[in-house]
């Protein structure tokens, strides 16, 4: 039944992709619009995060490749560097890479020295790793149509709709909906997501949800590296709805979103991971917005444990929630205090968000008078 609601609501998502052939004489007229658009404004800063997280992996077209020769030629050579630039986070180079590689492509599929499928495969691919760069640059609306015009390659090279790779590109695309406020895409998008990845591990969440014999070891996740990558996506759509839920305040519906996300960060990562942490601050903030405060300073404090003993970056985000809640408690000294350390832990990993979160806390803490004793 959910791989059925799967496909439809993947049928609907993908409505307006025709699943035609490219010619190698057809260009597409708004993509190279884009690109000669791009070339002109090439120096952006890196600003956005996606639906309030960054992806921790980046699963890449799986299934797609160049062909079965050995040796390197020159198309994926140059692509393998354009990804490494990219992973670097050198976008400028990235970016500039990518561009050279479409243009490679181009005079090989004209030369006729390349295959119609290799010319496909390469556009994908270099549209993906373009709209990967438009996402973390802000440039929306580039990236909304590089990741459909993605997915339309991934689809033509006849991949299915439940396929990782489909399930990575529609939660950006669902990301990209909730930022620019198209709520009823957005949580179509997300829904499709996890109604998608939820049956491909029903087996595993099945038994790691049977009652373990008294005394007997906690039971874990034995998963393969395709399951890892299935599993991983699904934690981020699950966590991804749940502040979109969240931001639409409906409370009871986000939390067991993230509940099951911090499942799956457990299993695919461990809890000595900076995923792990970011959602343990995701129920904290839960937490703290429904004013259930006890519960919400418990898990900042069990979060800023674990990043102490795995000198995690995250946890600067978990000092600085902590200090919100003494401030909302009227504790200004601990307010103070917690955010400075935050601060501190900030700086240390180069948190740019949880710097400027500490100090605001910082600023507001130094508004109020401490309670006299």
């Amino acid at each position: 039944m959910a791989t059925s609601i799967a496909m439809v609501m993947g049928r609907r998502l993908c409505s307006n992709i025709k699943l035609i052939r490219f010619k190698f004489e057809q260009k597409s007229d708004r993509i190279n619009r884009i690109i000669r658009f791009r070339e002109k404004n090439s120096t952006h800063s890196l600003t956005l995060t996606v639906a309030g997280t960054t992806y921790g992996i980046s699963l890449g077209l799986l299934g797609l490749n160049f062909g079965k020769k050995q040796e390197t030629d020159a198309l994926t050579q140059k692509y393998r560097d354009a990804r490494l630039a990219h992973m670097k986070r050198d976008l400028k180079l990235a970016d500039d890479l990518y561009h050279e590689c479409l243009k490679l492509a181009s005079e090989l599929a004209e030369a006729k020295e390349i295959t119609e499928d290799k010319f496909v495969t390469a556009r994908t691919l270099m549209y993906d790793g373009l709209a990967d760069i438009a996402m973390q640059t802000g440039d929306i609306e580039t990236a909304e149509v590089l990741y459909k015009d993605t997915m339309k390659g991934c689809l033509q090279q006849g991949m299915d709709v439940t396929h990782n790779t489909i399930v990575e590109i529609s939660l950006k695309l669902a990301s990209i909906y909730a930022i620019i406020g198209k709520k009823e895409e957005a949580e179509e998008g997300f829904v499709f997501c996890i109604q998608t990845q939820t049956p491909k591990l029903a087996d595993k969440v099945e038994k790691l949800t049977e009652k373990a014999p008294e005394g007997a070891k906690t039971p874990t996740m034995e998963l393969t590296e395709t399951e890892k990558d299935t599993a991983s996506l699904l934690g981020m759509a699950l966590s991804s709805y749940g502040r979109f839920l969240l931001y639409e305040k409906r409370y009871t519906e986000a939390l067991p979103m993230f509940e099951k996300s911090l499942m799956y960060a457990e299993n695919v990562l461990g809890t000595n991971s900076n995923q792990y942490l970011v959602v343990l601050n995701d129920i904290a903030t839960l937490y703290i917005v429904t004013k259930n405060l006890t519960e919400a300073e418990k898990l900042l404090k069990k979060g800023i444990e674990i990043s102490k003993s795995s000198n995690l970056g995250e946890g600067a985000t978990l000092f600085c929630n902590l200090g919100a809640i003494y401030l909302r408690k009227g504790e200004v000294m601990s307010a103070t205090s917690t955010c400075k350390k935050g601060l501190d832990y900030a700086k240390k990993f180069d948190h740019k968000m949880a710097i400027n979160m500490a100090e605001a806390c910082l600023q507001k803490a130094a508004t109020l008078n401490p309670p006299k004793k």
